[in-house]
């Protein structure tokens, strides 16, 4: 039996280049699932215990994360983003979650191969312990973990503690 593909029949049924029943409609972006945010939590944790071990400080950083497109917690690479190429001068502004939103929006919306970003800071929280929060943002949703520094043993400064990282904000960005 011969196999033969009738190619006008299959031009008609892409729509925009899309098979029909295509679930992304105007996604830029796939759907971030559990083992993304996993793998992004822990990609950042061991890298920030090295920084707060070696005694340093962040008041606020941002990183872009990109994510296999095929396979799901496949981290592909993270990247800086210098806060002054965005118009941000004082890294203590994204402190609000109004602004830090904005600039997520923002970063999203770009046409780039970026995913989800991450915002570090270090901040006081109760009972003036310092604690490192780290808020990981896709199209999806909004994740956060709350590390708590403590005082190093040796030759370490400070130390790093693991802790669970929990969604901040059910509402979908895009």
């Amino acid at each position: 039996m011969l196999w033969r593909m009738d190619f006008a029949a299959l031009a008609q049924t892409l729509v925009n280049g899309q098979p029909p029943d295509d679930y992304r409609g105007r996604r830029r972006h796939r759907f971030m699932e559990a083992a993304d945010v996993n793998a992004a939590f822990r990609e950042f944790f061991t890298p920030l215990r090295s920084y707060i071990r070696r005694g340093m400080q962040t008041d606020g950083q941002v990183y872009s994360i990109e994510m296999d497109i095929c396979i799901p917690g496949e981290l592909l690479a993270t990247d800086w983003i210098p806060l002054p190429s965005r118009g941000i001068l004082d890294a203590e502004s994204l402190r609000d979650p109004g602004r830090r939103r904005a600039l997520f929006e923002q970063l999203l919306a770009e046409d780039r191969p970026d995913t989800m970003f991450a915002y570090v800071a270090e901040r006081i929280e109760r009972e003036d312990a310092p604690v490192l929060y780290l808020e990981i943002v896709s199209a999806d949703g909004c994740y956060a973990a709350e590390y708590p520094i403590r005082p190093g043993e040796g030759w370490h400064r400070r130390d790093l503690s693991e802790a669970a990282h929990r969604r901040v904000d059910p509402l979908a960005l895009a």
